[in-house]
């Protein structure tokens, strides 16, 4: 059995500068790299960052967007490689009450010290 380098998610944080909160944001929103869950620790495998490195590469700071409208206008560029974007979730549905009465429902405030 092959033995791989994994890394924690501190020593990520410190590779890539970022915050540790990035990183557990990024887990929670399927947006950073691939990572595997053993109890109650994470690890990154070295493999699956260096493969999302490569992804997150660019060779302009346009929009996909723009490159692609360049593109149908003849511009030339190198194609960059897009990140996958997980699917949307679907919605909960919300349940909203209306009220269907009279606004006043014969019932009077009560303040403190009245003798009404």
């Amino acid at each position: 059995m092959k033995t791989e380098r994994c890394m924690t998610q501190t020593e990520l944080a410190e590779r890539w500068r970022l915050s540790e909160a990035t990183l557990e944001r990024w887990r929670t929103e399927s947006g950073g790299p691939l990572f595997l869950k053993l109890g109650n620790q994470v690890r990154y495998r070295l493999q699956d960052v260096e493969a999302f490195e490569k992804a997150a590469l660019r060779g302009s700071t346009k929009s996909d967007a723009e490159l692609d409208q360049g593109v149908a206008s003849g511009a030339s560029h190198r194609t960059l490689p897009r990140l996958t974007q997980p699917p949307p979730r679907p919605t909960r549905p919300v349940t909203i009450w209306l009220r269907t009465g009279p606004r006043h429902t014969g019932f009077r405030p009560v303040f403190a010290g009245s003798q009404r």
